[in-house]
């Protein structure tokens, strides 16, 4: 082997420094699932759905966050791999009142909905208590937020923050009663929101909307 590489998945692939074991993956056609994740934005990891196995590792790491060194032996799927990103999914889509997104449907993202039919997660596994729902946002004439679709990515926050410098989509409380809301939990169109978009094309599973678009399907 030589430096500067890793076997995925029992084939050499080369790698630049600091490149994470998930950008090699996607550089080499290898399907890593992920919710959190967006190229433009600082890893996140939290979603875990990512998780691959390297050799000499206890316990399965988030590829988007951790960076590939030289002889490093990386599975990204195995049986146990599967059942864990499975189990993950299906406590996220627990929160969800639906897996299909309407009114956005075929206008919104359907990440979430592709992964839960493509490892056909069962929606009502984990019943009980649902975790703080944000308030419904329809009074500005751009965007549609229905969080009752959210997971708490955190990718509309992020690419606001990250990407615009806006700031204007915040998060309120923690754990279990996390909602995302806006600065000082105003309204979106007294925020510093610009309805610039970013964050209706980052959203994984239709929670944000251009209403625009919504009107001309």
């Amino acid at each position: 082997m030589t430096d500067n590489t890793i076997i995925l998945d029992g084939k050499e692939v080369s790698f630049t420094q600091g490149e994470t074991i998930y950008e090699i993956a996607t550089r080499q056609d290898t399907f890593i699932p992920t919710l959190c994740y967006d190229p433009r934005l600082k890893p996140f990891g939290s979603c875990r759905l990512c998780v691959v196995d390297i050799k000499g590792m206890k316990n399965p790491v988030a590829s988007c966050t951790t960076a590939a060194t030289a002889g490093m032996e990386v599975t990204t799927s195995n049986e146990r791999i599967e059942k864990f990103r499975k189990t993950l999914l299906e406590m996220v889509v627990s929160e969800n009142r639906e897996l299909e997104v309407t009114p956005l449907r075929s206008i919104a993202s359907q990440e979430l909905t592709i992964l839960v039919d493509k490892y056909d997660a069962n929606n009502g596994r984990f019943q009980g208590a649902q975790s703080g729902h944000s308030r419904l946002d329809d009074n500005n004439p751009f965007l549609l937020r229905d969080y009752d679709l959210c997971i708490s990515c955190y990718r509309c926050v992020r690419v606001c923050a990250e990407q615009e410098g806006d700031y204007a989509i915040s998060v309120m409380n923690r754990g279990f009663h996390t909602q995302i809301t806006t600065e000082f939990n105003g309204f979106l169109k007294d925020s510093a929101c610009t309805f610039c978009g970013q964050c209706v094309q980052t959203c994984p599973t239709g929670a944000l909307g251009d209403k625009k678009a919504i009107r001309n399907a």
